[in-house]
This record gives C-alpha cells, sequence and structure tokens, in this order.
C-alpha cells in the first residue's frame, strides 16, 4: 500500500536526515580528533573522514533518487509503452509516494476506460455491420423478388402469350436468389483452419492455367512471376484457388476483357517487407511499395519471421481509396445492377484470414487496383 508521503516531503525529509547526519560527523571528527591525532597527519586524516562522509552521503541520496524517482517512472513508462502497443492487460503497480501512486491510478484507469471502449466499439461495429448486411439482403433480394412477383401476375392469364417468357424469367430470378444465398452461407461459414501446407506458386500456375483454357484471359496481356523457392504456406488448396479464381476474374472484368495483369508470388523477410517492398524488376531508384494499413495491423499482431505475398495487379480503372476497406463487405460492388452481388471479395478476404493471413488493396502500378494478399510462411 502506498504510504501516505509527498514525493517532496519523501526527497526532503531522507536527504535533510542525512545531511545532518553527516555533518554531525564531520564536526564530530574534527573536535575528537584534531588533539588526538598526529598534527602532522590530522588534517589528511579529518580530509579522507569528511570525504568518505560525502561519498556515503552522495551514495544514499542516489539510492533514494532512484528508489523515489528512477524506478516508478520506469516502470510507468514500461507499462505506459505496453499498453501503447496494445496490450491493455498490463498495469502500473502502484507506488510509495502519493504522486507516482496517483500516475499509477490514473493510468490504469484509463486503460480500463479504453477496454470499455473498445467493447462498446466492436459491439457498435456488429450492429452496424449487421445493419449493412440486413440492408444489402434486402435490397439484393427485394428485387429478384418484386420480377417474380410480376412475372406470377403474368401467369394468372394462362392464355398470356407472354406466359413462356414469365416463367424463364421466375427461373432466372429464383436462380438469382438462389446465387445470393448460397453466397451467404459461404461467407458465413466458418471453417476450421486446416493443417496442410500448400504451395502458392503451384497454386497459381495452376489457376492461370484453367483461365488460359477457359479463353478468359486471350485478350489479357498476363505477366506471371512466381516466387524463387517454395512459397509454403498452412492453408487449405481450395480455398487458395477459389481466392485467385475470384482476384483474377475480378481483374479480368474491371478491365473489360483487355489490359495487362501482373500475378507475382513473392516471399519477403519480415523487416524488409514492413519496410516497403519492390518488385524484382524494379530499379533501385522506384519508390517501395509500402504496406497498408491492413497489413501494417497484421504485421503488429503477428510473429511471423517470413511472410509470403501474392499480388493480383491490373491496368483497369481502379478503385478510390475511400473505398479500400469498403470492397471487402458483403454486398458491396462497383459492378452495374445485375451483374454482380458482392460477396466475392466479402469470401476471398474470409478465406484468406483463415489462413491465418490478410488482403487489402492499393493502387498498381499498372494505374488499376492491386490486390494484395499476405499470409505467414510455413516454415516461419
Amino acid at each position: 500500500m502506498p504510504r501516505d508521503v509527498s514525493l517532496r516531503s519523501e526527497l526532503l525529509t531522507s536527504i535533510g536526515v542525512l545531511a545532518a547526519a553527516a555533518l554531525a560527523l564531520a564536526v564530530a571528527a574534527v573536535v575528537l580528533l584534531y588533539d588526538v591525532l598526529d598534527p602532522q597527519y590530522a588534517a589528511i586524516y579529518i580530509s579522507v573522514l569528511i570525504g568518505i562522509d560525502v561519498t556515503v552521503l552522495v551514495a544514499y541520496m542516489a539510492y533514494q533518487v532512484n528508489a523515489v524517482i528512477a524506478r516508478p517512472l520506469r516502470e510507468a513508462i514500461g507499462a505506459a509503452e505496453a499498453i501503447a502497443s496494445g496490450n491493455l492487460e498490463r498495469r502500473i503497480p502502484s507506488a510509495d509516494t502519493v504522486e507516482f501512486a496517483d500516475l499509477a491510478a490514473s493510468i490504469n484507469r484509463m486503460t480500463d476506460r479504453l477496454i470499455e471502449d473498445r467493447v462498446h466499439l466492436v459491439h457498435v461495429e456488429k450492429l452496424a455491420s449487421i445493419g449493412r448486411l440486413a440492408a444489402g439482403i434486402a435490397h439484393e433480394i427485394g428485387n429478384p423478388l418484386a420480377a417474380i412477383t410480376g412475372y406470377a401476375h403474368v401467369l394468372r392469364d394462362p392464355q398470356s402469350p407472354n406466359a413462356r417468357e414469365a416463367v424463364a424469367g421466375l427461373e432466372r430470378e429464383s436462380e438469382r436468389i438462389d446465387r445470393i444465398v448460397r453466397g451467404l452461407l459461404d461467407y458465413a461459414r466458418s471453417r476450421p483452419r486446416t493443417s496442410g501446407r500448400v504451395e502458392l506458386n503451384d497454386v497459381a500456375r495452376n489457376v492461370v492455367d484453367l483461365l488460359l483454357s477457359q479463353g478468359v484471359l486471350k485478350a489479357i496481356d498476363l505477366h506471371f512471376s512466381p516466387a524463387k523457392r517454395a512459397a509454403l504456406v498452412t492453408a487449405d488448396r481450395h480455398e487458395l484457388e477459389q481466392v485467385l479464381v475470384n482476384l483474377l476474374l475480378n481483374a479480368v472484368d474491371a478491365m473489360q476483357g483487355r489490359g495487362s495483369l501482373s500475378l507475382v508470388v513473392r516471399e519477403w523477410p519480415r523487416d524488409q517487407f514492413a519496410s516497403g517492398g519492390r518488385r524484382e524488376a524494379d530499379s533501385s531508384t522506384r519508390h517501395p511499395s509500402m504496406p497498408g494499413p491492413r497489413a501494417s495491423r497484421w504485421l503488429s499482431e503477428s510473429d511471423a519471421r517470413d511472410v509470403i505475398t501474392i499480388a493480383v495487379a491490373d491496368s483497369g480503372p481502379g478503385i478510390p481509396e475511400e473505398d479500400a476497406e469498403r470492397v471487402f463487405e458483403p454486398f458491396y460492388t462497383t459492378k452495374g445492377p445485375g451483374n454482380g452481388i458482392g460477396l466475392g471479395l466479402a469470401i476471398v478476404a474470409r478465406a484468406v484470414e483463415n489462413a491465418g493471413g490478410t488482403i487489402w488493396v492499393s493502387r498498381s502500378r499498372e494505374g488499376g487496383a492491386a490486390f494484395r494478399a499476405m499470409f505467414p510462411a510455413a516454415d516461419s
């Protein structure tokens, strides 16, 4: 328990008592020993005693300053740094003086308030996400339901010349609702992280070969740059294939089937990536590509020694900076009505997070969008 004493009183009392004792000892030494000692050496002996007295005084003062000021201050700084780094469980121990005890109590109360605010913020964000999800569902399903109602009205008259068209419309809109529901199930389904190792170079090659065989990339100038050695991550292979298929198809759609597309797999030492990475073909004068906020947050929370990135960059119109986070939300889409339900990138982000990684988007050097997924290297 802290004593009811101020820092000033503690220091003044301790130093005052010791100074008085040292002064009394010095005076006593002079009075008692001056006539006893050999006059030739008396001054030397008394000077040595006074020097020892002063040394003891300075040493005790240093000890008191360290115990009363320096040590509590170091503990407070260490705890504050840990709290600033995100360790909200850290607390500053109480001190012996009123000032440092009050400082510890204030910072600990602030930390408790930060925890309360974080819990409240998470709750608010969840409610906001639920609201956006509900609004998206209502909008996406509302349109086909309205169309189904109109087609059903047409079918009330069996002799209507538009009956066949109405039946085809019913099938089309029903399939659209089915796609929305299946997309929601894929997004909401929680999958446990697998322990299998997957080689990202191999996954990327297979996906590129698949899309080339389907003719999707026939008018695309594709640049594929695999990592120099095996890029192993711990993930589900099928999910990673779906991630790449979605990202490549989105890039092709954004370029309307024509343009330049880069697919790059790289392995980085953690510190080198955090300070900004360059493509292997870049000259040393090019500015490095700094990691985005999502990547920086992931790096601060991960203990991976090495990371593996896979980047899909296109020459399309790009994504506005203010929408860089929204593109991973359910039902957000830049495509026109009827051309997408806005769940593709949300499912991609969920799959990347299932593999222990993160994904973000920025402007590519080709002028369009660059989606970068980052994973901890399996051997780190």
